[in-house]
């Protein structure tokens, strides 16, 4: 009878642990798997409602969430669309996508799975997810390929000259001529987009190449939203390389005069800030630097953005645009032996008819060269003789030359010939010594008459 006892007090002592394990493993039976193979993004897991085994029914308490849970075994797409206007306050646990997976032990109810953080590059969200726990399907399991429903794209920064108040497109030609507009100054417009997430750095970047006059914060026109709203920014020089190795380092700053238009943290705060379609536009003055500037060679202007927040900056880079000039210079050479000649005076002009002077030049005895000091955008130009070496004729004719690409450091070769001076020894001299001799006897003889008159007179 003690046995029985035993055995029938064992068999409920097993039982009732039995009993009491079923909760339990129905408590944590479940999972949720978070794959992201795209970093800088967090979610953020919320319990939106229980479950009662007993009777099988979701309860929450979220008023606003109430309808949507009651059918949610049903369909889960009413749901999600609630819970997108809910201030959630209590989370389960969060997920950093750096570390690309985690899978998360959880019990039976109902789960928002929420974006709570995007990335610098982030531009839309297919949506969000709600897994349920125990779901229709009778699985215990659920796996969330995140990365799939988020679309990225990085931001473009471009970079152009603007002439006469619009955009070029294209590379210019400078140089010191006062003519036309904008020959001296030249204006540079840099556009960025603005990314889709919140960021601390947003700085646009721009590296002058050698022959370009440094830019200072007076030499920045204007920083705006979209060309119209006006938005505060830092002029910074240093602190604008993010790069992670030398190379390109290099290629974003560390050579030549580089500065950067750092947008102020208030702006960057604000949510209108973040607009899709939103763009900063800044527009710089420069001039060319003519001890520097190379004839014929392109000098390269670079420009990037820099955005991002503390955990991660990206570097986006953008395009060049380049300026060149060109140069004349003139050869003055004898036009028979085509030896070189020195002491010639060359002007240069803009016109055939050689009426806007541009810069004068004299031909060396050495080399016969005049190099005109001006550094000239493309275009056809004139050269002028103005005054010939000694013992030459002028030459008169006006050459003309066209620089461009093809002929950057162009010379135009002048000819002159020897001036023929009168012959000694010919008929004409003759007369002036027969006149001469003439005059000399006549006065002689004059004076013998004057001087018999005088003695007589005595």
């Amino acid at each position: 009878m003690k046995s029985v006892k035993r055995i029938l007090s064992v068999a409920v002592a097993v039982l009732l642990i039995a009993m009491m394990m079923i909760p339990a493993v129905s408590a944590a039976g479940y999972s949720i798997t978070l794959n992201c193979d795209l970093p800088g993004y967090e979610y953020t897991i919320y319990k939106v409602a229980d479950y009662n085994s007993t009777t099988g029914a979701f309860s929450t308490d979220y008023a606003a969430l109430k309808s949507e849970v009651e059918t949610s075994k049903e369909s889960t797409a009413a749901l999600l669309t609630a819970c997108a206007d809910v201030n959630f306050t209590t989370s389960v646990a969060t997920f950093n996508t750096d570390d690309a997976t985690k899978t998360l032990s959880v019990g039976a109810g109902i789960y928002y799975v929420k974006m709570t953080k995007k990335s610098p590059n982030f531009k839309s969200l297919t949506q969000d997810a709600i897994v349920v726990f125990p779901n229709k399907r009778n699985t215990e399991s659920q796996t969330l390929n995140l990365s799939e429903k988020i679309s990225e794209g990085e931001p473009n920064v471009s970079k152009d000259f603007k002439v006469n108040g619009s955009l070029t497109k294209e590379d210019q030609t400078r140089g010191t001529i006062d003519t036309a507009a904008q020959t001296k100054t030249i204006t540079y417009v840099l556009t960025a987009d603005v990314p889709a997430s919140t960021v601390d750095t947003y700085i646009i970047t721009d590296r002058m190449g050698a022959g370009l006059k440094a830019v200072t914060a007076a030499n920045i026109k204007s920083v705006t939203l979209n060309g119209t709203t006006d938005l505060d920014y830092n002029f910074v020089t240093e602190g604008i390389n993010v790069a992670k190795d030398d190379t390109v380092n290099k290629k974003y700053g560390t050579e030549g005069n580089t500065f950067g238009i750092s947008i102020a943290a208030s702006e960057l705060a604000k949510p209108g800030f973040y607009t899709e379609g939103n763009k900063v536009v800044v527009e710089f003055e420069t001039e060319l630097d003519y001890a520097t500037a190379a004839v014929g060679s392109a000098i390269i202007n670079h420009d990037d953005l820099i955005y991002g927040n503390a955990s991660a900056l990206n570097v986006r880079p953008g395009n060049d645009v380049t300026v060149k000039t060109y140069r004349v210079s003139a050869k003055k050479v004898d036009a028979t032996t085509k030896a070189p000649l020195g002491g010639a005076t060359f002007g240069l002009y803009d016109d055939a008819d050689c009426t806007n002077l541009l810069a004068t030049a004299e031909s060396d005895g050495t080399t016969g060269m005049a190099v005109f000091e001006v550094k000239l955008p493309a275009g056809t130009y004139y050269v002028k003789e103005l005054a010939q070496p000694r013992g030459y004729n002028l030459n008169s004719e006006v050459k003309s030359v066209t620089l461009g690409d093809s002929n950057a450091d162009a010379t135009v070769t002048i000819e002159d010939t020897q001036a023929k001076l009168p012959s000694t020894g010919g008929n004409g001299t003759m007369m002036f010594t027969i006149i001469g001799g003439s005059l000399v006897l006549l006065a002689a003889a004059l004076f013998v008459i004057v001087m018999k008159k005088k003695s007589s007179a005595k």
